[in-house]
């Protein structure tokens, strides 16, 4: 029990928030670009790695540099 509760403290809610909201707006995201165009699945999913990777990174950095001091 006391190896979950350890864990628990090692979680950055924040991010853990941010990352949540991102997510959830990744989904619409890619709702967005399928129902404009029409590629294959792994395809699909290259693009959306190319686009939202860098964008969560970004929040990393920003998050480390704003919040963090």
């Amino acid at each position: 029990m006391s190896s979950l509760f350890n864990f628990l403290k090692k979680i950055d809610y924040l991010l853990f928030f941010i990352y949540g909201i991102m997510g959830f707006g990744s989904l619409f995201f890619i709702q967005a670009l399928r129902d404009f165009m029409t590629f294959n699945p792994a395809l699909e999913f290259i693009i959306c790695f190319i686009i939202l990777s860098p964008i969560y990174y970004f929040v990393r950095v920003l998050k480390k540099k704003y919040i963090n001091d």
